[in-house]
């Protein structure tokens, strides 16, 4: 019984996490809509959570106010992000999500830190470079079957 109770436990666990960008990028909305400043602030890269309170601290801003700006920018209107699946780009450890606010679209990126997806900002570069070493895999690829 108790293997039992423990495996549900497992399982209510696994089905609580955010594996795919879209999910982190959706819950990280939510959170910010909902005030969850804590929440959002883990489901963002070490790397950006660094380089974002360093900046905050050289512009004199305190970390609270840095993390209650940074929020405004995942919600629209006050209300979440529309996030969809099929928006969602993966090129080995970075992804591109785009996300609706209204009727505009915004691009997140994303890397792949310690087998979770977190968001990383600037990561953009990041994500062509992965992109474009793919696609120049590819047309190797291609050649070699001439």
């Amino acid at each position: 019984m108790s293997r039992c109770l423990l495996a549900f436990a497992a399982l209510l666990l696994l089905a609580g996490c955010r594996d795919t960008p879209d999910e982190v990028l959706r819950s990280a909305s939510e959170s910010a809509a909902g005030g969850d400043i804590v929440e959002m602030r883990e489901l963002f890269s070490t790397a950006t959570t660094h380089r974002l309170e360093h900046a905050w601290r050289a512009d004199g801003k305190a970390e609270g106010r840095g993390w209650e700006d940074l929020a405004r920018r995942l919600v629209f209107n006050g209300s979440p992000l529309e996030v969809e699946p099929a928006a969602v780009q993966i090129q080995g450890d970075f992804a591109k999500v785009v996300a609706r606010a209204g009727a505009d679209t915004r691009a997140y990126y994303m890397r792949k830190e310690d087998g979770r997806w977190r968001i990383d900002l600037g990561g953009g570069t990041r994500f062509r470079k992965a992109e474009r070493e793919a696609e120049a895999a590819r047309g190797e690829k291609g050649d070699d079957e001439e």
